[in-house]
């Protein structure tokens, strides 16, 4: 729906995002010549919050953004704690970076670049959806974030394996995660990691949760994600039980999960009423509080709860993206 503004479109390209793809500055080149479009290359990221203050400046409406999910968060974050914009943008995700889970829910529809330039020069009716962030209130640096999934043990181990291994080669998409995915589910099915044994993703992680309060779960746990997203990457839903109780879908499954081959795939694939496993928890909340002594995930960047105390999480500002 179109909230009265006189639009402007702005784009924001990461050139070091999918590996240099080239799609992102093949766009601003198109766009180079456009009167009423704000184009700007994020070449360092020590100038986003420049280049931001010079997309409010210029009245631009609608901000979109060609990178992958870290770059998106980072511009998340700065529009909600800086608020540089009178009133936030709309956000279109272009999926040029090497890892797009946000924009696989909520991203831009239209691939061609002609069509992307046509759309951000004449900025036409568009679906839009609305999404909270999910704000991470203290990590141990003492800068919040905002994003729109956060994780840790076996979620953050996974990730960084596939960073590594995977998107540091170039490779992207969804197959690193299908592979790593399988990979620690094979593995799991016929082996179990020795004590202390750190190189094996599917190991015990000393996870604690609280939900408003509430507690959740404690002891040895697989994982622990938070999303406000409606489907992950491969399309992956792995929490369930309805959305009542607040925008963040929260899931946590415990150590040992008991046959991976039989419900490895109805919790990552099931409908919101499906049976799970014995210690496996999914609930909708508004905040959330997390003990774990291994480094968190947020959108792919990575950081730790403050000593002796939980990581703290909340829902943060509602964006409206639009996906064309």
């Amino acid at each position: 729906m179109d909230d009265g503004r006189v639009r402007r479109a702005g784009l924001i390209v990461n050139p070091r995002s999918g590996k240099s793809s080239g799609k992102g500055l093949a766009l601003a080149e198109k766009l180079k010549s456009a009167p009423r479009v704000l184009v700007r290359v994020l070449d360092d990221f020590a100038s986003l919050s420049t280049q931001l203050d010079d997309m409010a400046m210029a009245g631009v409406t609608d901000l979109f953004i060609s990178s992958g999910d870290g770059t998106v968060h980072a511009i998340q974050t700065e529009l909600a704690e800086r608020r540089p914009f009178q009133r936030l943008p709309r956000l279109a995700l272009l999926p040029h970076g090497t890892t797009n889970m946000t924009a696989a829910d909520l991203g831009f529809r239209r691939r061609g670049l002609d069509a992307q330039a046509d759309f951000l020069e004449t900025l036409p009716s568009a679906e839009l959806r609305d999404r909270p962030t999910v704000r991470v209130i203290n990590p141990a640096d003492g800068r919040p974030r905002h994003g729109m999934c956060v994780g840790t043990g076996a979620s953050a181990e996974a990730t960084l394996f596939i960073q590594r291994m995977f998107n540091s080669k170039g490779h992207k998409g969804g197959w690193p995660i299908f592979a790593t995915v399988g990979g620690m589910a094979l593995r799991a099915m016929f082996t179990s990691p020795a004590a202390g044994d750190t190189s094996r993703i599917d190991r015990p992680y000393d996870i604690a949760v609280e939900a408003e309060g509430r507690p959740i779960s404690a002891g040895p746990h697989l994982l622990m994600l938070a999303t406000t997203l409606d489907k992950l990457v491969l399309n992956m839903r792995p929490f369930w039980g309805g959305k009542a109780g607040g925008p963040i879908r929260l899931t946590v499954v415990s150590y040992p999960l008991a046959s991976v081959m039989r419900w490895l795939l109805p919790m990552m694939y099931g409908s919101e009423d499906r049976s799970v496993p014995p210690g496996a928890i999914s609930v909708a909340t508004s905040s959330l509080a997390v003990w774990s002594k291994t480094s968190f995930v947020l959108d792919g960047e990575f950081f730790f709860a403050p000593e002796n105390e939980p990581l703290r999480v909340e829902t943060g500002p509602v964006f409206s993206y639009v996906c064309g």
